[in-house]
């Protein structure tokens, strides 16, 4: 519902359950950043000021985080989670990225929409990762990609929706994260 960047006031009232005339005051002590419409009285506020004003006030963002596909990474390269954090818009996703199988646990409070999954984890077979997400109730509708070195058929027979092999194209990746997301968004409707 909120995913554009640029608020009414009226909007942001309802974000931070407050009147306009206070969204207003906000702006006019320069408390919130907003900006007019050219050739007009209206006031519209960014995204990244809204956040940021409602983060210093300790307003919860959920309502304006809401809409963001959550992504999780799981990868023992580190290097790769800076790769990424480049490859994902983060006004469009939110994610993390965790090392080890162990962390992918983590899936359970975040709850992500999809499972970037690397299969050689040192820790767990990442197959055994998969197969534990695929048990929890409240990971009913997430789809989970997995990294292989090898090309491995029989991952989607043992619970991934997709895989790419290692090397892979940045643009590739995105491809298949977007795909999956659009997969997942259908499960949720039905």
């Amino acid at each position: 519902m909120y995913k554009k960047k640029g608020f009414t006031t009226g909007e942001v009232a309802e974000l931070c359950h407050v009147t306009i005339p206070t969204v207003i005051k906000w702006i006019e002590s320069e408390e919130l950043e907003g900006f007019k419409i050219p050739g007009s009285k209206n006031r519209r506020i960014t995204r990244e000021s809204l956040l940021k004003f409602m983060k210093k006030y300790k307003i919860p963002t959920n309502n304006l985080e809401r809409g963001k596909a959550k992504v999780l990474f799981v990868d023992s390269h580190t290097d790769m989670h800076k790769n990424y954090a480049t490859i994902l818009d983060q006004d469009k996703y939110e994610f993390r990225c965790v090392t080890k199988g162990f962390e992918a646990g983590m899936a359970k409070e975040f709850l992500p929409d999809l499972v970037v999954l690397e299969i050689a984890l040192p820790d767990i077979d990442g197959i055994k990762v998969c197969e534990y997400i695929r048990e929890m109730p409240e990971m009913d509708n997430v789809s989970i990609l997995a990294i292989s070195e090898k090309e491995k058929e029989e991952l989607l027979e043992k619970g991934f929706d997709d895989y790419i092999l290692k090397p892979f194209d940045n643009d590739a990746l995105l491809d298949k994260i977007k795909k999956l997301l659009s997969k997942t968004s259908r499960r949720k409707k039905k």
